[in-house]
């Protein structure tokens, strides 16, 4: 048996009697495809807080999802659900125009790969969706990084001056005033 040298909870983070190796995302290892017309294949655009998150559907409409606590607490290891995930979610029969959806399982990569194969289901719309999102991320994220270097290139350009007004280098002027000891 391994000796304990960490001691307390930073033993074991789960018991073995609740981790399944073989399931996938949702808590099984099978495919779960919608079964219902109540039942519609989403992806997730924004995370809410409290248990909710905000999903668009094959037409582009916008929904509340409601992530159960099946997916929450110690079943929230294998079940993540974060930004431009794929989810399975159902209408609430009683509300008459919905708005609400309830998570019912969530997708993994295989599972994705997997659905794209199955002729019944199209979730072309909901795939080019989440590309689009990643490109305009993605080029949000390049327009930054510009405007970084453009103030950086302002900086440099303002020390270039500096250094000519006054025909002493800065750093000449810090090495005079302190010893080779002190660095």
């Amino acid at each position: 048996m391994v000796k304990n040298t960490s001691g307390g909870t930073r033993t074991k983070g789960l018991a073995r009697k609740h981790v399944n190796a073989a399931a996938g995302g949702g808590g099984g290892s099978k495919l779960r495809l919608p079964e219902d017309p109540l039942e519609v294949i989403v992806y997730v655009s924004a995370l809410l807080g409290n248990g909710m998150c905000e999903v668009y559907n094959n037409d582009g409409l916008r929904f509340i999802a409601h992530i159960r606590n099946k997916f929450k607490g110690r079943h929230k290891r294998s079940n993540l659900i974060t930004k431009n995930s794929i989810i399975l979610c159902g209408y609430r029969e009683w509300e008459n125009p919905y708005k609400n959806l309830d998570v019912i399982f969530i997708y993994d990569d295989n599972n994705i790969k997997a659905l794209r194969n199955v002729p019944t289901i199209s979730i072309q719309s909901i795939l080019l969706r989440i590309d689009s999102a990643n490109i305009q991320q993605h080029t949000n994220t390049l327009t930054n990084d510009i405007f970084q270097d453009d103030d950086d290139i302002h900086q440099h350009e303002h020390l270039h001056l500096h250094l000519h007004q006054h025909n002493t280098p800065i750093i000449d002027n810090l090495l005079l005033h302190h010893e080779f000891d002190d660095i």
